[in-house]
């Protein structure tokens, strides 16, 4: 039996990364896991699927914030985390988010 495809538009790179995201109740501190142009995977507090939060991780050349959609949750053994898509951040963050992927500005369309 085969698997579900990959539906993936973008690659993701593994990461360790202090994270924080906005919640109902205030901050909620965590472990961002993977990263892509899309979205990023948080390991921390629970988060209703469909809210929207506020999500700011420490990359080596700056932090990176913007607004998240929570698209699914999902438990690992060192914690449950939510998976979110990006919905908005500022230029440079972008800027500064492609630099950590490794991938090219002139690539992006």
């Amino acid at each position: 039996m085969t698997g579900k495809p990959n539906q993936r538009r973008n690659v993701r790179v593994l990461c360790n990364l202090p994270a924080e995201a906005l919640g109902p109740r205030g901050p909620i501190r965590g472990t961002c896991r993977n990263l892509s142009q899309g979205g990023q995977f948080l390991v921390g507090g629970p988060f209703t699927v469909g809210r929207s939060v506020e999500f700011t991780v420490q990359l080596p050349n700056g932090p990176l914030r913007a607004l998240c959609e929570v698209r699914y949750p999902h438990a690992y053994p060192e914690g449950a985390g939510v998976g979110g898509r990006f919905e908005r951040m500022d230029r440079e963050d972008f800027t500064r988010l492609l630099d950590f992927l490794g991938v090219p500005e002139s690539s992006v369309t």
